[in-house]
């Protein structure tokens, strides 16, 4: 494989390698999801009846569960990913607070929380307004982005609500980086 025109996802949880020109045969933006999705084992990929995938994978601390949608209408490749982190109605205020510390770190994407139900999911997309073709390059740097955002910032989100702490302490946790060896 040319490494120069081959696009790669290397994370924790994935490795997907798909060639543009694998790519250009197909048609609709899912088409193209699908195959570079298709291309790692460890992911699970199920397509509804309109199109939409879902997937679940492994992430570096726990299973994740995704959604990848194409909206004609806005034009829009959507991206949600969940790590099964919910926050209870004591703890919402203080999610939210480290949700609006993590937000600030991000230069893709983004995190939420759900109100009806505390669930806290990373969100992306990739407009695509006056183009009706997504490449391979592209659903890779997606998956890329919002794996990394899961995989950093899970310990933050689990420090904070299985542990009881505050959100400056849960994102120094995620912060932290080691320099040098042990």
């Amino acid at each position: 494989m040319n490494s120069q025109r081959a696009a790669v996802i290397r994370g924790a949880s994935m490795d997907t390698f798909l060639e543009e020109e694998d790519a250009a045969f197909l048609d609709h933006p899912m088409d193209v999801a699908e195959a570079v999705l298709g291309r790692d084992d460890r992911v699970h990929i199920e397509r509804s009846d309109d199109g939409d995938l879902s997937f679940t994978c492994k992430g570096a601390w726990c299973p994740v569960t995704g959604f990848l949608g194409w909206r004609e209408e806005l034009p829009a490749v959507l991206l949600t990913v969940s790590c099964d982190l919910a926050a209870p109605k004591s703890r919402m205020a203080e999610a939210a607070r480290l949700i609006a510390m993590i937000n600030e770190n991000l230069w893709l994407g983004h995190f939420d929380l759900w109100t009806e139900d505390g669930s806290i999911v990373f969100r992306h997309s990739i407009p695509m307004i006056g183009r009706g073709e997504l490449t391979a390059g592209e659903v890779q740097a997606l998956l890329a982005a919002t794996m990394d955002a899961a995989d950093r910032f899970f310990p933050a989100f689990d420090y904070l609500l299985r542990c009881g702490q505050s959100a400056e302490d849960s994102l120094k946790i995620a912060l932290f980086e080691t320099i040098g060896e042990a």
